[in-house]
């Protein structure tokens, strides 16, 4: 017998290979099915993050009493993660 005959991984991704492809010819993404209700859950979901956070900032004394130090806080996250992305996506 072969060595390929034998790898039983190898195997196993063939066969699952197989199915994604069938699948994928004879079914329809849930996101095409109801891009309205997915909308729906996006929006709600972006909601209730962002009230989330704002919540949690507020906790924080010295944010809440500070809010120009708030927004400068926001200014220097959003300068080093675009920062951080320019460099990773080199």
């Amino acid at each position: 017998m072969d060595k390929e005959e034998l790898d039983l991984l190898k195997k196993a991704e063939d066969v699952t290979d197989d199915l994604n492809r069938f699948f994928h010819r004879n079914g329809k993404s849930v996101f095409n099915r109801y891009p309205v209700m997915f909308a729906l859950f996006v929006i709600l979901g972006g909601t209730l993050l962002s009230q989330g956070i704002k919540e949690l900032i507020f906790e924080v004394p010295f944010l809440k009493e500070n809010p120009s130090y708030m927004f400068l806080s926001g200014l220097l996250v959003l300068i080093v993660t675009g920062k951080l992305y320019k460099k990773l996506d080199k």
